[in-house]
Parts: C-alpha cells; sequence; structure tokens
C-alpha cells in the first residue's frame, strides 16, 4: 500500500455485534467502578480494572481459551473486544469518577475549617451539593441514602464535561492518527501488547512459535508479582521483597525512595530507585534508541550536573527531606521540569511546524476513521462547549481558552511519544500544571476577606482547579489519551475498518461516563468511603491546586521559569535536527523528553540502561529474528502474566473484604 493510498476495509459491527458490544462495555464499565473502593492501594492506585489493565486480560483470557479450549475468535472481533473493554472502563475506575467525587465532597466536609480555599467556593454547585453545615456530607463517609436532588447539577455537569472532553480528543486523534500510521508509519510500541495478543489468540493451536516464550514470559511474570499477592492475601506469608516496608515507596510498587537509603544524603539527584522486575523488562519493549537516549541523558545531563550543583551549595535542603524528588526537579539551579515542559511541548511544536502545510488543509480531508464534516463538528463543537462549562463553573473567560491550548500541547504531544515508544512521559502531573493558565495570576493577586479571614478570590480557586489535575484525570493518567491511539493501530495493523473502531470509542465512553458517576456516588454513600479499603480516593487536591499558602510564582514549577523552558525547547530542537540530519546520531528526540521527565528525573537511569544492555546483546546473538520470536514474545507476555495475576490477587483480597471477620 502507498504511503499516503486510501484503502476502504469493509466494516464488521453489524447492528448486532454493535449492541452487544456495547453491552459488554458497560459491564466492564460497572466491574470497574464496583470494585475499586475495595482493591487494595498497592494494585495500581486502587484500581482493579483500568482502561490499559481491562482490555490485555480480556485478550489473555481469549487467547489462553484458544490455545487450551480449542475456541477460535477472529482478528476483527479481537480488536473491537479489546476496544469495546478500554472504552468501558475508561470512566469507571479510581482517577475517573472517584478522584472527582471524593475530592468535591472533601471540601464540603472541610469547607468551614482553617483552610481558606474551601471557603471562597462554598457556594460553588460545581464542587457538589451547597450544605451550610459539614455534617449533611458525612454519610458519604458512614453510608446512608443519597441526596440526588442536590447532587443533580454537579452530576450533570461533569458527566457533560466529560462527554465533551472525549468528542474533543477524539477528533483530534483520528485526525492526526492517520498520518502518523499511514504517511509516518510510526511503530506504535504501547500497541504491542494488544496486537501480538490478537495475533497470538486468532492463530490455529502450535501456528505460531512466539505462543511458547509468550506463554512462558505470562508465567515468569506471574511467578514474579506472586509473593507480594501472597502476602496481601495472608499476612503470615512473610514479604520476602520487603516491599511493604520503607524505604519502599507505599503507591510505587518495588520502588524505593533512595532518600531514605544510607547513600540517599550523599547522591542526591536520586530521588527513587525502581527494583520490581517489571520496571526493567518493560524498558525492553522500548526501541534501543529511546532507551539509551533516557539512561545516557538521565546520568550524564542531569545526575552528574546536580551533584556537581549539590558539592557547589545547592540543594542543601535536600540531605534530610524524605520524598525529595519534586524539590529537586522545580529546584534551582536547572529547574528541571522547566526544562521536560519546555522540551515536551518543543516535540509537538516542532512536528506541527515542519507540517503546517499538512495542518493548514487537515481540515478539508476526509480520514478512514471519520467524514471531515463530523470530525470538524466535534472539535469546533466540543471546544465551544468546554469553553462554555468552564466559564459557566465560574473560571476566568481567559483562562477557558487557555485551559484547552494547554491540555491539547500536553495530551497530543503523548500521543506523538505513544508513536515512537512504549514508556512515556507526559507533563501532566499537578506540579506541571497548570501551565499556561497560572501566569493570568502573576503577579499574585492576594486575597481577600471572608468571614473574616484571608481567602483566595473564588475565581481564582475555581480557575486554578480545572487547569489541574481534576480535568487531566479524565484522559491523562492512564485514560483515553493511551487507549485511543492504540485501538486505531491495532486496527489498522489488522485491515480492520477504522470507523467502526471510532463508533466503539463514542458509543462506549459516552455510555462510562454516564454509568461511572452515579454508580459511584450511588456507591460511595451505599457503603460509606470509611467502611472500603480505598476510602476517600486521592482526597488532597482542594488542599494545593488553589494555592491558599503561597505565591502562585512560588507554586507548581517555581518562577522564573521561561528560561528553563526555552532550554528544554533548544535542546530538543537540536536532538530533532541532528537525528534527522545524521544516520549515526545515538540520541533521540522522545527519548529526550522521556529522560527529562521520567522516573523523577532519574529514576530511569538503571532500568533503561538494562532494558537497552538486553536487547542490544539479543540483537548481537540472534538479531532481530531472535528478538521478534523469542524476546518481545517473552517480554510483553511478562508483562501480561504480571498483570493477570495483579488482577486475580485484587479480585481475591476483594472477595475477601466481604467475608466474616
Amino acid at each position: 500500500m502507498g504511503a499516503q493510498e486510501k484503502v476502504e476495509v469493509r466494516s464488521v459491527l453489524t447492528p448486532r455485534l454493535f449492541a452487544l458490544l456495547v453491552l459488554f462495555g458497560a459491564f466492564m464499565g460497572l466491574a470497574g467502578v464496583l470494585t475499586t473502593p475495595f482493591v487494595p492501594s498497592w494494585l495500581g492506585w486502587s484500581t482493579l480494572l483500568s482502561p490499559s489493565s481491562a482490555p490485555l486480560v480480556t485478550l489473555f483470557i481469549l487467547l489462553l481459551l484458544s490455545q487450551f479450549a480449542g475456541i477460535s475468535v477472529k482478528r476483527e472481533k479481537l480488536v473491537l473486544l479489546a476496544t469495546a473493554a478500554a472504552m468501558g472502563v475508561s470512566f469507571c475506575y479510581s482517577w475517573v469518577p472517584y478522584g472527582i467525587i471524593h475530592n468535591t465532597a472533601a471540601i464540603r466536609l472541610w469547607q468551614y475549617n482553617w483552610h481558606p480555599t474551601n471557603w471562597a467556593v462554598r457556594s460553588y454547585w460545581i464542587f457538589g451539593p451547597i450544605v451550610s453545615d459539614p455534617a449533611e456530607m458525612t454519610p458519604i463517609q458512614t453510608g446512608g441514602p443519597v441526596p440526588w436532588d442536590k447532587w443533580a447539577p454537579f452530576l450533570a455537569w461533569w458527566i457533560t464535561y466529560t462527554v465533551l472532553w472525549l468528542l474533543f480528543f477524539t477528533g483530534w486523534i483520528s485526525m492526526l492518527q492517520e498520518r502518523w500510521m499511514i504517511v509516518e508509519r510510526l511503530p506504535y510500541p504501547v500497541a504491542i501488547p494488544v496486537t501480538m495478543q490478537v495475533a497470538l489468540a486468532s492463530a490455529p493451536k502450535g501456528g505460531d512459535p512466539r505462543i511458547r516464550f509468550f506463554l512462558l514470559g505470562a508465567l515468569v511474570g506471574a511467578l514474579v508479582i506472586l509473593p507480594v499477592i501472597a502476602t496481601y492475601v495472608n499476612p503470615a506469608i512473610p514479604d520476602i521483597y520487603g516491599w511493604s516496608r520503607e524505604p519502599f515507596i507505599p503507591w510505587w510498587l518495588g520502588c524505593i525512595d533512595f532518600s531514605r537509603t544510607p547513600l540517599g544524603p550523599v547522591i542526591i539527584p536520586i530521588s527513587v530507585l525502581p527494583l520490581n522486575p517489571e520496571n526493567y523488562v518493560v524498558w525492553y519493549i522500548v526501541p534501543s534508541k529511546i532507551s539509551f537516549t533516557v539512561w545516557f541523558l538521565q546520568l550524564f545531563l542531569i545526575t552528574i550536573p546536580s551533584q556537581i550543583a549539590f558539592y557547589m551549595g545547592y540543594y542543601s535542603d535536600l540531605p534530610t527531606m524524605a520524598n525529595r524528588f519534586h524539590a529537586f526537579m522545580n529546584g534551582a539551579p536547572f529547574r528541571w521540569n522547566g526544562w521536560y515542559v519546555g522540551a515536551a511541548f518543543g516535540l509537538i511544536a516542532i512536528w506541527l511546524a515542519l507540517n503546517w502545510k499538512y495542518m493548514k488543509e487537515v481540515f478539508m480531508k476526509t480520514e478512514q476513521s471519520m467524514p471531515a464534516k463530523l470530525r470538524n463538528i466535534m472539535i469546533i463543537g466540543s471546544t465551544l462547549g468546554l469553553i462554555g462549562l468552564l466559564i459557566a463553573a465560574g473560571v476566568n473567560p481567559m483562562a477557558a481558552p487557555l485551559i484547552l491550548l494547554s491540555m491539547w500541547l500536553i495530551y497530543i504531544g503523548a500521543v506523538r511519544q505513544m508513536g515512537l515508544s512504549y514508556v512515556t512521559a507526559v507533563p501532566g502531573d499537578w506540579t506541571h500544571l497548570p501551565t499556561l493558565v497560572k501566569y493570568l495570576y502573576i503577579p499574585d493577586p492576594g486575597y481577600i476577606a471572608i468571614d473574616g479571614a484571608n481567602a483566595r478570590p473564588p475565581e481564582m480557586v475555581v480557575t486554578l482547579w480545572f487547569a489541574n489535575r481534576p480535568t487531566a484525570v479524565l484522559f491523562g493518567y492512564g485514560g483515553i489519551i493511551g487507549t485511543i491511539p492504540v485501538y486505531y493501530k491495532a486496527a489498522f495493523d489488522y485491515g480492520i475498518n477504522l470507523r467502526d473502531v471510532t463508533k466503539l470509542i463514542l458509543a462506549i465512553g459516552i455510555v462510562s461516563a454516564i454509568i461511572g458517576y452515579p454508580v459511584a456516588l450511588w456507591f460511595s454513600y451505599a457503603v460509606g468511603t470509611n467502611n472500603t479499603r480505598m476510602g476517600m480516593f486521592d482526597a488532597w487536591w482542594h488542599w494545593v491546586f488553589g494555592c491558599p499558602w503561597s505565591k502562585v510564582e512560588e507554586q507548581f514549577i517555581t518562577e522564573p521559569l521561561a528560561q528553563y523552558l526555552l532550554a528544554g525547547f533548544a535542546l530538543i530542537a537540536l536532538v530533532s535536527f541532528l537525528n534527522f540530519r545524521f544516520v549515526w546520531w545515538p540520541l533521540d528526540p522522545v527519548g529526550t523528553v522521556i529522560a527529562l521527565g521520567g522516573g523523577f528525573a532519574t529514576g530511569y537511569i538503571l532500568p533503561a540502561f538494562i532494558g537497552w544492555l538486553v536487547k542490544r546483546l539479543v540483537y548481537r546473538v540472534g538479531g532481530t529474528k531472535l528478538d521478534e520470536n523469542v524476546g518481545m514474545p517473552f517480554a510483553i507476555g511478562f508483562v501480561v502474566g504480571y498483570l493477570m495475576c495483579q488482577i486475580v490477587g485484587g479480585i481475591i483480597v476483594t472477595v475477601q473484604y466481604f467475608l466474616p471477620k
């Protein structure tokens, strides 16, 4: 097929199949939202099923059935089934909707105490029911009936807001994805766990030699995580890895907080040290040029210069600071997070500049994934709708389009990274946001008097809140940004009609949002968050995002920042030029972005180095054939087996929660 040739592929999405897939997606969404509160925190941020895990586990079960029970499923249906599983859970797991609901409930629960940000927005319906006494909100913690009438405006706004972001990014990704897939032929390593399982599950038994190494990898991956699961299932079983104790980080399984080790006060730039084997295996899946770039730059660009700066008197507060990664990445003299954001924006900005003719004409082109007219209506309509919703919620009118622009730059750039690497680094963490919006409040506007105390102006609180994690979790943080490109790529690889995938993405995504918010709200009240393992999920956002304690220029990435953003942009421009100009050039632009922002600045040095070294040895011994037939199937199998064993363990401990004590 020619680089720009359009090939019409017959649709296999009959009305009956479409209805069945929507029902399956709804079932997965319900399973996701109902299991989340009872899953232990070590399991992926209290998530049993996520947009990334649900489809991989679905395919793995079908793969096992095909190999050992003789059940055969066609490739087209496998891809569509995986798409349905991913989209069904897209708004039905921990971050969405529980993170949204529980943070707004937390605002009401503590709106009259010493926290001034909460006072400022106590009359804003966008933050849940307007209550005169925090006791009115305690049933969400202890159990009780849901006051649906008071929550109705909140639910309607958030469901609409979520669906509009789904339309916005589906339109943009479908527009750009085909150029990246068809014209540029990006490899999309993030899609390999899906595409490989589809190929293995649809092949006749014994017909694909890769199956042996895939299953071996799955077995090893399961055995690696099994001791951890065994300890949680039965606390009498010793924690042989020690991952549940200090200096290991509770929310990053198998990763050491390096600052708490004996070498922590001596080697300042190292904040975390992953020891989980899964963190190393995934780096085998990453293209070797990218993995080399990551460990090389994290060592020689970040670690060594920062250690020298420490000897010169910088980072003087870090030797005694635990969890020091944010302070290190945001601190002088380098402010690496500034470099990171500049490089991430530069990666997509340079592509846009080099492809300005395509972008100029793209709105007139009908893509295989969607008619041009419909896509344009989706993008323009969702853009206007999102701006209108934000203004209606109380966001500064100038900030509303800046929120969209910030999120567009960050997450379209993330999709570009996914086209080239399995591991990506997206500046969507709360310390990097609200990327552009914060400049509306620099210099800091100060405080106003509310009930005789100093508090932030309500508009500022609402604006900074929606410019941060409450918006980003709707599509980032393992959500639809990482889902939609994978299934377009899987469909493209197997000759499946891309419009079939688009229909499922939109239909099941909308169903997921409609299911997620009301069910999560009902379940939180019915059970009471105090009676679940999860509790109030990640409910600290209201303490930070409104900048109640410090000036805006001192929070997030500390100002002045422009020179660091420019440094990151200049670095990515230089690496991109040299990478394009010279075949021998060893550093990759995407690897540069990941090096600057991945693994808390230096946490990828060892995993990326080991992954790169093993891959180089495999190529040295057996070339691409050994990699394709043995190395990659084993690595993908390891990740899937590890994940499957985690989920089985999560199901067991969830069931245990309800058994008589």
